[in-house]
């Protein structure tokens, strides 16, 4: 599965995990910790995959989980040349960043941001992202086979709304000048006198580069802020959209850069389960990498693994639903 440029992320189909005795079962000398099933085609997943000197240590149950998870994911989702073609347009993206930031001498200041990272050079940070984008298909692949129920779970956990916004940018947002002061003024009363369109003034006057050619179109915004718009805008802009409902528009907002004049296009479920949805599905919730799992059906070779890797799911299931509320 190739990437959508929007999805940085994670998701994967629902086949079930199947296993035969409840005895230890070897094959070709390894013991089979649990086997992958769909149709007619098996896949074991064996303790010596699974890093025989974490799951020796009962101290980190996570580990364990994890563990399982990524040899569940390398099997269902093995890499392919689209994985690498991503992770190399990721690598390349992060390259042209620093080197539009940092000039010609760019590569010191990567490195020294991989290994305060945690990497030792590129490959290895090429390596993880590939794992990322397994995990993205992982995720992706759950939510395509069961998008009614996770969209509508979204809509209610989130509040999603369609947005546009307008933004005037200025040297210094306390301070404005007399011509930063009348394009802000010119800009409102084109809103709120005139039958232009927000989307209209947005791709007239707007200065932010990202959405003025859509009209002012940010997309879709939540209030889990899966979109990062208090990262790109400020926190004054993602509340103020907080605060608005279908087909208002705020009035100027100071953000971290500009100012800002936003508009909820659209809060409808319809409507909205039209749009380019999954990167926000991908990353609303937190628990649903174990709401995926738990729609396998595994049978386990080891009662101890089994033991640790079901009171995983188990209380992160039951967190999730603390977290909501409910019983």
């Amino acid at each position: 599965m190739k990437l959508k440029k929007c999805a940085a992320a994670l998701l994967v189909s629902s086949c079930l995990l199947t296993g035969c005795s409840s005895s230890a079962k070897k094959v070709d000398s390894k013991y089979v910790v649990a086997s992958l099933s769909k149709g007619n085609k098996t896949k074991n997943i064996f303790a010596d995959d699974l890093y025989k000197d974490v799951l020796d240590s009962s101290s980190n149950n996570s580990t364990v989980f994890n563990a399982v998870l990524q040899n569940l994911i390398d099997k269902k989702f093995p890499v392919n040349e689209d994985m690498e073609e991503d992770a190399d347009t990721i690598i390349s993206q992060v390259r042209s960043y620093y080197k539009n930031q940092y000039g010609d001498d760019y590569k010191s200041t990567l490195n020294q941001q991989l290994k305060s990272a945690g990497y030792t050079n590129m490959k290895q940070y090429r390596e993880k992202m590939i794992k990322q984008i397994q995990y993205a298909n992982f995720l992706l692949d759950y939510i395509d086979d069961n998008f009614d129920n996770v969209f509508n779970d979204y809509y209610q956990q989130c509040s999603p709304k369609y947005v546009s916004l307008i933004k005037i940018s200025v040297s210094d947002t306390s301070s404005l000048t007399d011509d930063e002061n009348s394009k802000i003024n010119e800009v409102k009363e084109l809103i709120n006198n005139t039958d232009k369109s927000f989307g209209d003034i947005a791709q007239d006057y707007s200065d932010d580069s990202t959405t003025s050619k859509k009209k002012g179109s940010v997309g879709i915004v939540d209030t889990k802020d899966t979109a990062g718009i208090s990262d790109s805008y400020g926190e004054e802009v993602f509340n103020a959209i907080n605060s608005l409902n279908e087909g208002q528009v705020s009035d100027a907002i100071q953000g971290s850069d500009g100012y800002y004049f936003v508009k909820v296009t659209s809060t409808n479920q319809k409507e909205l389960k039209k749009t380019d949805i999954d990167s926000p599905l991908l990353a609303y919730d937190d628990y649903l990498q174990y709401v995926v799992f738990d729609s396998y059906k595994v049978t386990y070779k080891d009662k101890s693994i089994k033991k640790i890797v079901q009171d995983v799911v188990k209380n992160a299931l039951n967190e999730r639903k603390s977290g909501r509320g409910e019983a």
